[in-house]
């Protein structure tokens, strides 16, 4: 059997090779690049919201302790219960308990990193858990059996 690196490597000369693949990429990431430029000159207020934005995220990293238990406790005043793991083996022994119980044969994911960087999917699909993933481009890796690429857009891949 073919390592990943080996399978990504020959996929990733005959992309190369690709002039109509190329030439979406090329047109994708120009326009990407000359859109974000846009948008920013058409916000004067675009560094101070930046500097702000950064400000809040340097905050609650402070006191992230306080923001994960009033999160809590307004999850549980709304009805909801929340699972609390230390490592991602516990994370997942959680989900996949809670499938268990649930009888679940089959579970619909969104998009989450977290979920990727803890290996939810594998572990959920060795108890027999199917799962459908609903972002597109993590559907397109979801097939190809494969992890993705690229972290913003895995349809890239």
């Amino acid at each position: 059997m073919q390592s990943n690196a080996h399978r990504f490597k020959q996929r990733a000369y005959v992309a190369l090779e690709d002039s109509q693949l190329q030439s979406a990429l090329r047109f994708a990431q120009t326009g990407f690049v000359s859109r974000r430029q846009e948008a920013i000159d058409a916000f004067p207020e675009f560094e101070a919201v930046k500097r702000a934005a950064r400000e809040i995220k340097e905050h609650t990293l402070q006191h992230l302790d306080a923001y994960l238990e009033l999160f809590e406790a307004n999850v549980v005043a709304n009805g909801g219960q929340v699972h609390w793991a230390s490592t991602p083996a516990e994370a997942r022994a959680i989900i996949v308990d809670l499938c268990k119980r649930a009888n679940a044969r089959r579970v619909t994911k969104s998009k989450s990193m977290i979920g990727e960087e803890i290996a939810v999917n594998e572990a959920l699909q060795a108890v027999g858990v199917d799962v459908l993933e609903t972002d597109l481009g993590e559907y397109i890796i979801q097939l190809a059996n494969e992890p993705p690429s690229h972290i913003i857009a895995p349809a890239i891949h």
